[in-house]
């Protein structure tokens, strides 16, 4: 199987894997195993003979039940209030920072780990509590299986360790620090593998941009969506396979995290003659629709997220500049590594080299504008908001590639034009004005 026909497998494993009910789930079935399996331990007929039998469970029946009802009943207590503790930090997340960072907080393999410790270990104790039978319960012989009695003990002990790990780990995920460099870490590895160098094969006439890519004259057969929903990535094979080896131009018309609804144009083809309903159907087929924008293909999730976090920390009901600070720190990270990136060919190629897909991948100039222009609007009258903007453009100026400095130059101009029209005190907007000008001498040199 391809990496290309991975895509739609891909995106349905990172919801499943990121929800909260995943690793509960396996560690509900690792229990149910391990019951089975510590039940039929039998109970070694001399204990003091080693000293690791020596730790088993000796009590009765009755002493079993009273220590497994203990853990059970305490258990389902504090996963409750895991469980609590994890709704009220993604709530206070998403009031106080962006519904954006909710993703990361339901998908942080701690938190699920914890989840799961406790659930399994409740599972395990019903199971091996109904295991338990006194001599007189229907003329049967007693059974207590004291491995699996004393296996439960140290599942609790465990779960303590489990409770103590998740109520340091939930005191520091709430920071903003941890939450900003959560964030750009997940976005800098989303750059690393950039949408869409994993789509078909570079096109031969288009490699390294040395050539313009012409577009046929004659009209193309715009194929419209049939369903709403945010563009989450691109299921490849299923384009190619519905081409059928046809030489057809494929250009999408919208990229990845856009919203759709039923008659807005998908992507356009060439030949149009040669565009029959089964190319259609593969072309609405491989746009993969979700009711969300999700992290899988979209570079632009990440720069989304941070700068909904600076404009939040910097509204009237916050206040908190230090913070928006912070995510233009972040921010610039996370366009270093984009503008210095080779920007991937946008017009792919099939397997069999018939097929082309002219992608509509997300370029520097639009990312700047995702993660600067919100800032700049409602940061234009912070003068330490201004100068962190134009101090941020001037380090970028240094590292990306000369063709993405022109959007640099165009966002320095307008931090500086926005800043003149908000800061009245004529000591900041010089100071302003002097940064503004070493991020222009930066983009323009």
């Amino acid at each position: 199987m391809s990496a290309n026909s991975l895509s739609r497998l891909a995106i349905l494993w990172a919801t499943v894997r990121d929800s909260l009910w995943f690793v509960p789930t396996l560690a509900v079935a690792a229990a149910v195993v391990l019951a089975v399996a510590a039940i039929q331990i039998p109970t070694p007929s001399r204990i003091e003979d080693s000293m690791i039998w020596r730790w088993l469970f000796g009590g009765g029946a009755e002493g079993a039940r009273g220590v497994l009802a203990t853990i059970a009943g305490s258990l389902i207590t504090v996963t409750g209030v895991v469980f609590s503790v994890t709704i009220v930090a993604l709530q206070l997340a998403s009031s106080q920072f962006t519904p954006r960072v909710l993703r990361g907080f339901v998908s942080d393999r701690l938190n699920q780990a914890v989840l799961g410790v406790f659930i399994g270990t409740f599972t395990y104790t019903l199971l091996v509590l109904r295991s338990i039978r006194s001599s007189s319960e229907d003329g049967r012989v007693a059974f207590v299986p004291q491995v699996a009695v004393s296996l439960a003990v140290l599942l609790l002990l465990v779960s303590i360790g489990a409770l103590i790990a998740f109520i340091d780990h939930s005191a520091q995920s709430i920071q903003a620090s941890t939450i900003l460099h959560r964030e750009t870490r997940r976005a800098r590895a989303l750059v690393d593998t950039l949408f869409p160098e994993h789509v078909g094969e570079p096109d031969e006439a288009s490699a390294d941009g040395r050539e313009s890519i012409r577009l046929p004259a004659e009209p193309p057969a715009v194929i419209a969506a049939d369903s709403s929903g945010y563009v989450q990535g691109i299921d490849a094979d299923a384009l190619w396979s519905g081409a059928e080896g046809r030489p057809l131009l494929i250009r999408m018309d919208i990229p990845i995290g856009a919203f759709v609804f039923p008659g807005k144009p998908l992507a356009s083809v060439w030949p149009a003659h040669l565009t029959d309903d089964a190319v259609i159907q593969a072309v609405r087929d491989s746009f993969i629709l979700g009711s969300e924008r999700t992290p899988e293909q979209d570079v632009e999730y990440g720069l989304v997220a941070l700068a909904d976090i600076a404009v939040r920390a910097l509204s009237p009901g916050i206040n908190d500049p230090t913070t928006a600070l912070h995510c233009i720190d972040h921010l610039t990270e996370i366009l270093a590594a984009l503008g210095s990136r080779r920007r991937p060919d946008p017009l792919r190629t099939s397997p069999d080299k018939v097929t082309r897909l002219l992608v509509c991948d997300s370029s520097f100039d639009r990312a700047t504008a995702v993660a600067f222009d919100q800032i700049r609007h409602y940061g234009a009258s912070d003068p330490t908001v201004a100068r962190a903007l134009l101090d941020a453009i001037s380090d970028l100026a240094g590292v990306v590639r000369p063709e993405a400095r022109p959007a640099l130059t165009a966002h320095a101009d307008a931090v500086v034009r926005a800043a003149r029209r908000a800061i009245e005190d004529p000591g900041d907007l010089a100071r302003v004005e002097r940064a503004a000008e070493r991020a222009l001498t930066a983009t323009r040199g």
